[in-house]
């Protein structure tokens, strides 16, 4: 079921990229051979290196040329238009880009530091960011039941694409938010979520797991958490005192 996932978000991944490249090959088409508003890429930019670095932001974003550059109404882009807060934005960002590979990957030590892109960061997606900070956003605005739909939404389309991470960190990040701020239910939600979706097997996982069935009260079921990890990880001690201090007779 997991390899039938993979295969078909790979081939979702595959087909989004078409649609970017079929889609970006018109404007591509519409290049002018000099340009006159160039005011973070070097003037003398050629035709071929400016076509190169469009379609690496198009690839790195998962966007097309209308997101940063006006499209008149017979469909022709106007590249010199700065109308759009999205080119501004992606200025500032090149700028951005530049000033860490200059002033600070550049004095790492190393002969041939990797670079930053925008993919290093944005990795198909406009807006980057990590998979506990938009569910735990969701989780206040929507609740508990929206943040759920959301995951399994995002999962559904994006699992083994690279944009958003589905493994164990995410989750267990964002259990240890809530139980910090004693949103308890959803915490033991949001757990059960990841072993549904998941099946961890990590100490970190089963710990959160239990501690999070605790923390709501359900002492049976942190009891058998912590017996499940210490069944899988002989080792751990933490889990066996648990169980034994769960265990005594109030």
């Amino acid at each position: 079921m997991a390899k039938r996932r993979l295969q078909l978000s790979s081939k979702t991944r595959w087909l989004s990229l078409v649609a970017i490249l079929l889609a970006i090959t018109p404007a591509m088409a519409q290049f002018p051979d000099k340009f006159t508003n160039l005011q973070v890429l070097p003037k003398d930019t050629s035709k071929n290196d400016l076509q190169a670095t469009m379609r690496g932001f198009a690839f790195a974003l998962n966007v097309r040329c209308p997101y940063c550059h006006v499209q008149k109404a017979d469909m022709k882009m106007d590249f010199l238009a700065d109308d759009k807060d999205t080119k501004k934005t992606a200025r500032v960002m090149l700028q951005m880009l530049a000033t860490i590979n200059r002033n600070y990957v550049s004095k790492i030590g190393k002969p041939a530091p990797v670079q930053v892109e925008c993919v290093t960061c944005h990795h198909g997606l406009t807006q980057p960011r990590q998979l506990n900070a938009v569910l735990a956003e969701t989780i206040e605005k929507q609740g508990i039941d929206g943040a759920i739909k959301q995951y399994r939404d995002l999962r559904s389309q994006y699992y083994g694409t690279g944009q958003y991470d589905f493994g164990e960190t995410p989750l267990n990040q964002l259990a240890e938010s809530l139980l910090a701020k004693k949103k308890n239910k959803e915490a033991v939600a949001i757990m059960e979520m990841h072993f549904a979706a998941n099946n961890p097997t990590s100490v970190w996982s089963y710990h959160m797991l239990a501690m999070s069935h605790q923390a709501n009260g359900e002492i049976e079921k942190a009891i058998a958490d912590y017996g499940k990890a210490f069944e899988l990880h002989p080792d751990d001690s933490w889990a066996k005192q648990q169980i034994d201090a769960l265990s005594k007779p109030k």
